[in-house]
């Protein structure tokens, strides 16, 4: 395992508030958790650790911190926040969603003190950020314990319809405004933001029904595949259909 990088993924259980979470209905997360340090492993060569609070002991490698936030979004910045300041921030960090797989090096997308993932044109305006992956190198920590401070900060004061969903990305939002490609001085960091079309692609359709069919797929080509909203039902399929095929193909050492 390489030792100058680690994967943490925040998760613990939630009562769904969100109507994408309660279309979904039952996911196993901590499956989604194996699967996505398998497929870091694979790709990266650094351990996973799920950031959990010290209630909540899960069936995966993990770090548990003293979180009180009750609700998902607030509670996803809170945790992050307790993950920057403790002694465990020892390494440059990728932070990654549980519902995603790696399948390419994520360590070139290190920039300055934080780099982000965003969303371009009108469509995207009012929630330019994805909060799937965010890179924190270690040398930033200082800056990056401030920042997100303040982010949670924000968060506690957004109203009813963000805690539901959107008060994870929102107060970045505010704090990285105006949100453009590139590398620019926001809030007492030097970020990046880039463009996540270029770093992530969700699962579409055509694959969807591929998989539904049992018909082989092709590699990504890009470093991240998530598996927002619906398509949580098609991750384990996928997995299989790459990583898992390609392991059984893989000759014997």
């Amino acid at each position: 395992m390489r030792r100058g990088l680690r994967i943490v993924s925040p998760y613990r259980p939630f009562a769904p508030e969100s109507q994408s979470h309660e279309l979904l209905g039952p996911f196993d997360w901590i499956g989604a958790l194996r699967m996505l340090a398998v497929s870091v492993a694979q790709s990266n060569a650094c351990e996973t650790l799920a950031l959990t609070d010290v209630a909540t002991p899960l069936a995966v490698p993990a770090l548990s911190y003293p979180t009180t936030q009750p609700r998902l979004m607030l509670w996803i910045l809170e945790v992050t926040c307790w993950y920057l300041e403790s002694a465990d921030f020892d390494r440059d960090t990728i932070l990654v969603s549980p519902d995603t797989l790696v399948f390419q090096d994520l360590r070139p997308y290190f920039s300055g003190d934080l780099t982000v993932l965003i969303r371009a044109g009108d469509r995207f305006a009012a929630r330019p950020i994805l909060n799937s992956v965010q890179w924190f190198p270690v040398r930033s920590k200082a800056r990056l314990i401030a920042f997100y401070r303040d982010a949670l900060a924000i968060g506690q004061t957004l109203d009813e319809g963000y805690l539901r969903w959107g008060a994870d990305t929102e107060p970045l939002r505010q704090l990285l405004a105006p949100v453009v490609p590139g590398l620019s001085e926001r809030h007492g960091l030097d970020v990046s933001m880039l463009h996540a079309q270029a770093v992530m692609n969700s699962l579409p359709s055509h694959l969807m029904q591929q998989l539904e069919a049992g018909h082989p797929i092709p590699w990504p080509r890009v470093p991240v595949v998530d598996f927002r909203y619906l398509r949580k039902i098609q991750m384990a399929a996928y997995f299989d259909a790459t990583i898992g095929r390609a392991a059984q193909e893989a000759p014997p050492v």
